[in-house]
């Protein structure tokens, strides 16, 4: 007889999942183990139709949001919950006073909090291709520029050892900079160099301060310090290497800078969102991509600001019992989130007048700048569900004129 709900718990790992399945009496319908393999997910589905052959009425839980398995999971149709490990943990330990171990357990323990507890959980909704597809490519980007910062930074130690004077020539970060270590990698090919062969580079690389050129030629011409023959040697040939690097992540960068521009050209939010002082063209699309889609007919991620300041730790946490309280950081957050929001606050101090009296107002009063960056972006996030849930554009003068109405002081003189 088919159950009217049936509960999955799933441990998953690369090449096997162990897997539960009970339902409203609390009763093991079943428990086996599945390889990660097309055969592995035919026989899942053939056990969960024993017990249930309504796919919507499959509830599962796994500890984990993406992956092969998610995707199969999803594309069935069953409703999946990705569930936080460590409240998987807590759960157990109200069951499983030992502190045993196994998958078997962790599976089981997934399957009845699942029963128990789903109201606290949001099923996966996925959201549609375009924004899916731009999280990953921000994500991605953000991985590639900070890999090309601990380049840059392995280039600075490199150079201090046995080139320093390359430093105070150009910007570290330009295509003139890397193209000049390579034509010029040590002292001894710097010191080789003639007037004309320097000019000529300069306008090769259209290089655009002109007054600065022939400071250039009086720093390259000055003295400095000599490394030995040792360091030289294998500095110049790291130098290189490095250098080949920092130039295959700047042409990746710009590729994917390239699709991620495209997509957001094609997304109706991303006009409303792009009107926000400070997003520029590499925090919209990360923004975009974090709120989805606000039609009225589709899936909405969010339903307030306040979810959003949650899930970016834009708000602390509360602790408190009897008269003590204590107020601390939330670290159960998204950390790609809350970068974004830490980012997004930064860059508004140049671009908004009002962000930026709340700034100074509060460090005058001593307040630490990455606690002050913190609230201020939680400011822009109930502005930013505003304009995203209300399909409209940011008005920085109606916004100064509101704060003014309700008697902010530091907004007063603005």
């Amino acid at each position: 007889m088919e159950q009217k709900l049936i509960y999955l718990g799933i441990d998953w790992a690369d090449d096997h999942h162990d897997i539960v399945i009970t339902d409203d009496s609390a009763k093991t319908l079943g428990q086996f183990q599945i390889d990660h393999t097309p055969d592995g997910f035919a026989q899942l589905h053939a056990n969960i139709a024993n017990y249930q052959k309504s796919p919507a009425d499959v509830l599962i839980a796994i500890e984990t949001n993406r992956g092969l398995l998610v995707h199969e999971l999803i594309r069935t149709g069953y409703t999946v919950y990705a569930i936080n490990p460590k409240a998987v943990n807590r759960y157990k330990d109200r069951h499983v006073l030992s502190k045993a171990k196994s998958d078997m357990l962790d599976a089981q323990a997934l399957a009845h909090l699942l029963r128990t507890d789903r109201h606290r959980f949001k099923a996966l909704v996925p959201l549609p291709e375009d924004y899916r597809l731009l999280d990953r490519f921000c994500g991605d980007l953000r991985k590639l520029i900070d890999e090309k910062s601990r380049i840059v930074n392995q280039i600075i130690s490199c150079l201090k050892e046995f080139y320093p004077k390359a430093l105070e020539l150009f910007s570290l970060n330009s295509q003139i900079f890397i193209d000049f270590l390579k034509a010029f990698p040590d002292h001894d090919t710097l010191r080789a160099c003639k007037t004309k062969t320097f000019l000529a580079f300069i306008k090769k690389h259209r290089y655009p301060y002109p007054g600065k050129i022939e400071e250039l030629w009086e720093t390259i011409q000055s003295s400095t310090l000599q490394a030995d023959t040792v360091t030289a040697r294998a500095g110049k040939l790291r130098l290189l290497m490095l250098l080949d690097q920092l130039e295959n992540l700047k042409i990746h960068c710009t590729h994917y800078e390239q699709e991620i521009q495209k997509i957001l050209d094609t997304l109706p939010e991303s006009n409303s969102i792009q009107s926000l002082p400070g997003v520029g063209d590499r925090l919209a699309p990360e923004l975009v991509a974090a709120l989805g889609p606000n039609g009225k007919d589709t899936h909405h991620r969010f339903h307030s600001a306040e979810e959003i300041a949650k899930l970016s730790g834009c708000v602390p946490i509360i602790k408190q019992s009897g008269k003590w309280e204590k107020v601390s950081i939330r670290h159960a957050c998204i950390r790609s989130l809350r970068r974004t929001f830490h980012d997004w606050a930064f860059t508004s101090l140049t671009s908004s007048t009002w962000a930026r009296a709340y700034y100074d107002y509060h460090k005058a009063r001593n307040q630490s700048h990455f606690t002050i960056l913190r609230n201020l972006g939680k400011k822009w996030i109930k502005i930013l569900f505003a304009v995203w849930s209300k399909d409209t554009t940011y008005d920085e003068a109606l916004h100064i004129q509101n704060l003014k109405a309700r008697n902010i002081p530091w907004a007063m003189a603005l």
